[in-house]
């Protein structure tokens, strides 16, 4: 049998470059890329000039995206990688900050990612990855860093609230009689009494606690928690509460690329279309003609706002929006059979009766909904399937047209069509992170890092998609492309 010679102490004729030892099609090389054409002026203008020379924000950014784009977010085992990989240590340049460092750097400027994901995206876009015309809308609850055990409820911070100040009277009136006893034997001048370091916890606890209710009150929520004030309950996959933030994405149909991220302190979606929608906007310069999302997503309001905007939704609601639903006891009766006559401005009820306007009444919107009401209910032998009032009554919104269009839309072939590209779009992308990289939930905490986080992972997805569409072209092009 005959083997290759293998010998570990063979030394190198000419010293190697870093670049040797990673493929030129390499996601390293996408990201370093990537990062050399970002405009970093606004994260550079965070570093002071005083003290020691600090590590270069496009080095340790280079890294944090290589980390994010392989499921790495630790920064433990990211100052580990810098030791032992040479992808890590080709885009490090030898370099190798340590765990605090890295942790340190992320921290403090998140909220300067928001512009770096800016400039992906329209680096994606002189790219050809981003046309804007349909965006796919979705959005997943993911855990904060915090404990369930650590939520309170306003009677149960009262409670606590009380138990700390009984505590801290008590330590302090045992404070004064040590005092007194030390000032009788030891005189004014030798007393050694300092606050002792039970009292200087339980002041603290008093403050944290106090905070937490301060912040109950404000946001209007039934609980708190203390660990992440921001991180309301939310129910996740089972029914299991946990607090948690709600992320929310704009996938660009192109090439999936996440055209529009927000985190949310709400469990519903219904608010992220507007602003998904804005962002989209703003960000690519483009309007997107066409929206597609899940039910989650469904609102009256929601489906006026892409109407007035002229863009197409395509956004269904199988569960019936309240603008739909009826009273009534039997199937046959539901609002949904009585069809709207325009020209006399009536409804035929299923027995062929009208309903005729009766008044108007605003809901707590103050959006003015006009109500119909039967005229010949009290003889008909089919009331009690109905209604259970003497006459049935039935409530048109204004939004109404706008609902029943979007119905008549999802039911069309191009509906089905597009529910089902959506599918494809997003879901995979809420998948992926969470079950290859294991993003189920946040290592920052509060509303602001927590979104800085998401961005991160957001970006990281895109760098990911670049990296499969660069080698399409020339490398050399993406180091001369500017975000636009």
């Amino acid at each position: 049998m005959s083997f290759k010679e293998y010998h570990q102490q063979q030394p190198f004729l000419l010293p190697p470059a870093l670049e040797d030892f990673v493929s030129a099609d390499h996601l390293a090389r996408v990201i370093n890329e990537v990062v050399n054409s970002l405009d970093l002026g606004e994260l550079s203008a965070q570093y002071s000039e005083l003290g020691c020379a600090a590590y270069h924000p496009q080095m340790l950014l280079k890294v944090l995206f290589y980390g994010y784009a392989t499921g790495e977010r630790s920064s433990r085992k990211l100052a580990h990688r810098l030791q032992s990989d040479v992808a890590y240590r080709y885009l490090s340049g030898m370099q190798r900050p340590d765990f605090r460092t890295i942790n340190r750097f992320r921290k403090d400027h998140l909220e300067v990612l928001s512009g770096l994901f800016v400039q992906i995206v329209r680096l994606c876009q002189a790219l050809g990855m981003v046309r804007v015309g349909l965006i796919a809308l979705d959005g997943t609850k993911i855990k904060a860093n915090a404990s369930l055990g650590q939520s309170r409820r306003q009677e149960e911070l009262d409670k606590e609230l009380a138990e700390v100040e009984q505590e801290i009277t008590r330590i302090l009136v045992e404070g004064e009689d040590t005092d007194a006893r030390e000032d009788a034997v030891e005189g004014d001048e030798q007393s050694g009494y300092e606050v002792p370091e039970v009292l200087r916890d339980a002041q603290l606890r008093h403050e944290r606690l106090a905070q937490a209710r301060a912040r109950l009150m404000a946001a209007g929520r039934k609980q708190v928690n203390l660990t992440d004030p921001d991180a309301p309950i939310m129910f996740h996959q089972w029914k299991q509460p946990q607090p948690s933030y709600n992320g929310q994405i704009a996938v660009d149909a192109q090439q999936g690329i996440i055209v529009a991220a927000t985190v949310s302190t709400s469990s519903a979606d219904q608010e992220a279309v507007p602003v998904l929608v804005t962002q989209t906007t703003t960000i690519t310069g483009t309007q997107p003609a066409e929206v597609v999302a899940d039910a989650r997503f469904a609102s009256a309001d929601n489906y006026l706002v892409l109407e007035e905007r002229q863009i197409t939704g395509y956004i269904p609601d199988p569960k019936g929006l309240s603008v739909r639903r009826g009273t009534a006891h039997h199937p046959e009766f539901e609002k949904s059979q009585f069809p709207y006559e325009e020209a006399s401005d009536t409804y035929r009820c299923p027995q062929g009766k009208r309903l005729i306007y009766h008044n108007t009444q605003r809901n707590k919107q103050g959006i003015p909904i006009r109500m119909y009401q039967g005229q010949d209910c009290p003889e008909c032998a089919r009331r009690n399937e109905c209604t259970t009032a003497r006459y049935r009554r039935i409530s048109r919104d204004p939004r109404e047209a706008v609902v029943q269009q979007m119905r008549d839309r999802i039911d069309s072939a191009t509906g089905k069509q597009r529910l089902r590209l959506r599918r494809q779009l997003v879901e995979p992308i809420f998948g992926h992170l969470k079950h290859n990289w294991k993003f189920r939930d946040f290592l920052l905490r509060g509303k602001v890092k927590v979104t800085g986080e998401f961005l991160l992972m957001g970006m990281a997805d895109n760098l990911k998609k670049m990296a499969t569409w660069v080698p399409r072209i020339e490398m050399d092009s993406l180091s001369k492309l500017q975000p636009a």
